[in-house]
């Protein structure tokens, strides 16, 4: 495949991937938002511990989605990379909404590094933090 079409088929890739882990808070469904992931996959929450493997992940994004947040969007900024390994900057906001709570959003900022595997494009890291402008729906 010339270098071309694996960079179009890696981004379509992951934006199919990434749609899916926003459907899955959509739906309160952890295992949609964490079939994205490899099985070795780690990620890197703010203010936490590393949390390794898919089965790990999903229990993660569940705990996540128990908490109150209901929905995740994510917009690629960046895709970089070669060869197995792509590099994906991005932004995002989360929506918060608790029982009795004011509904909020939360502004996000990532880095994921995607690996091309057997199944496909998988998440491998993934790394998020806050960024400014949080603010009250």
């Amino acid at each position: 495949m010339q270098q071309t079409g694996l960079v179009d088929e890696a981004r379509k890739a992951i934006e199919e991937a990434n749609t899916r882990f926003s459907e899955g808070f959509m739906r309160g469904d952890a295992s949609i938002t964490a079939s994205g992931f490899a099985d070795d996959a780690v990620i890197f929450p703010p203010d936490a511990e590393m949390v390794r493997g898919k089965r790990a992940i999903e229990e993660f994004w569940r705990t996540v989605m128990a908490s109150g947040v209901k929905e995740a969007t994510l917009a690629t900024v960046e895709l970089s990379g070669s060869g197995e390994y792509r590099h994906e900057m991005g932004t995002g906001i989360l929506k918060v909404s608790t029982q009795g709570g004011t509904p909020a959003e939360q502004k996000i900022k990532y880095v994921v590094v995607w690996k091309r595997t057997a199944e496909g494009w998988k998440n491998v890291w993934d790394i998020w933090n806050s960024s400014p402008g949080a603010s009250e729906k």
